[in-house]
């Protein structure tokens, strides 16, 4: 089971949970409003997806923050950044990315299954406590 952790306002979280428990693999532990309610959570929870929203209030540098806290973790986040409002991603915080983010469009559910797949696939064949 991956645990995921959304950051957005209530109505979007509304739209996602649906989405993301569609995939039997996947449950919504909880979500956060702002960056960083949301660092908090990820700290204490280790949640093995972060679903990052665009809409959600914060500038870019609290979004770019969040980022890379997410990604110091141990083991880091996978992350998913759902645009869903304009301006998109800020490219400064895809190219810090490297690679290391999804990026799934509001309304693409092949998108976003396909990202979770990709990043569960990767965990799991990390996962130490799977027998060898």
């Amino acid at each position: 089971m991956m645990t995921v952790l959304l950051v957005a306002d209530d109505d979007m979280t509304r739209s996602l949970r649906p989405l993301i428990h569609h995939g039997p693999h996947y449950r919504v532990i909880s979500h956060a409003a702002s960056p960083g309610v949301a660092l908090a959570q990820a700290r204490v929870l280790l949640p093995d997806i972060v679903i990052i929203d665009t809409a959600v209030p914060g500038t870019p540098a609290e979004l770019s923050a969040l980022f890379q806290e997410l990604r110091r973790l141990d083991p880091p986040s996978g992350v998913i950044w759902h645009v869903s409002a304009e301006p998109p991603v800020p490219s400064r915080l895809l190219e810090e990315a490297e690679g290391g983010v999804h990026t799934v469009h509001h309304g693409d559910q092949t998108a976003m299954h396909a990202a979770l797949r990709t990043i569960g696939l990767r965990r799991a064949s990390c996962d130490p406590d799977q027998p060898g």
